[in-house]
């Protein structure tokens, strides 16, 4: 498959990220009473869990709320159009500090308007082939000197 490809991405949100967000918070709650003695600094972990947990649980990043990325088109020039929630269209381009794992993606782009956005994919918000797709072409991406 040439690198020169278009790949088109319509993303939902990530129900195994928001799975993974909300064990990575209960667990060290549930270790809580095992590390420290109960009073107001446990009280204070407590809150700070919590208010990390609601923060986290619907970020845009994961897919949700108005300013999520919904759909993600790579063009063959290496430009990108983003779409979020909300209706607003961005052009962009992938920042090298984009992560690739196989069985996560951080994708980071830098807004021709300035700014930047992140979306998180674990691999359930998309179909298969266009993951696949996706994955091939960042394998052969080199990041503009």
């Amino acid at each position: 498959m040439s690198s020169a490809t278009t790949v088109e991405l319509r993303l939902a949100a990530s129900v195994k990220l928001l799975k993974l967000v909300s064990t990575l918070h209960l667990l060290p709650l549930a270790a809580l009473p095992f590390a420290m003695q109960p009073g107001p600094a446990m009280w204070v972990l407590i809150a700070v869990f919590a208010g990390s947990w609601f923060w986290l649980r619907r970020h845009a990043a994961f897919g949700f709320g108005k300013t999520a990325l919904v759909r993600l088109t790579w063009h063959a020039d290496d430009s990108w159009t983003l779409h979020e929630a909300s209706g607003v269209q961005h052009t962009a381009s992938l920042r090298p500090d984009s992560t690739r794992h196989p069985s996560l993606l951080i994708l980071r782009y830098a807004l021709k308007g300035g700014g930047t956005r992140t979306r998180v994919l674990a691999g359930d918000e998309a179909d298969a082939e266009s993951l696949r797709r996706l994955r091939l072409r960042l394998s052969v991406w080199q990041p503009p000197p």
